[in-house]
């Protein structure tokens, strides 16, 4: 499918508020409403845009603190540990790496006790290094098609 700068400008505004109003949209990509629609819809069809999603702010739940842990799996136990961490609640994000570190996860936790408790778990699976994240300059970045 080709993106052109319309069709980046509507994804642009759709990252920063996924509720627009469709008729504000319109306004700002200079297209009707109904064009606009179609272009979404198109865009949805393609799998570009594949969800659209609530930012929830979890340090008004009591989930303060960030954490990224890095985990080398102990040999033969990648596959366990990778149906394991899709039940761990504390963390959103699982990713393979290349390199010394077989997995990087993100994920919040209430306290350094909770946190404690996390990597007792997760230290089954392999040997972590863990990382509080103090503060994020880049977090959830808009991507507006100039790479």
């Amino acid at each position: 499918m080709k993106i052109d700068e319309v069709n980046w400008k509507i994804l642009k505004m759709l990252q920063e508020n996924a509720r627009i109003a469709l008729k504000d949209l319109a306004k700002e990509v200079g297209l009707s409403s109904p064009t606009v629609a179609e272009r979404i819809q198109k865009l949805e069809d393609a799998d570009v845009i594949n969800s659209y999603q609530t930012k929830i702010n979890l340090d008004k739940l009591g989930y303060s603190l960030g954490v990224y842990i890095t985990i080398k799996i102990r040999f033969g136990q990648t596959q366990r540990f990778e149906e394991y961490i899709t039940t761990v609640p504390e963390i959103s994000e699982c990713h393979k790496l290349t390199g010394r570190d077989c997995m990087l996860l993100r994920g919040v936790v209430r306290d350094p006790k909770h946190l404690e408790e996390l990597n007792i778990r997760l230290a089954v699976y392999g040997e972590l290094t863990t990382s509080l994240i103090l503060n994020s300059i880049i977090d959830g970045k808009i991507y507006s098609g100039h790479f």
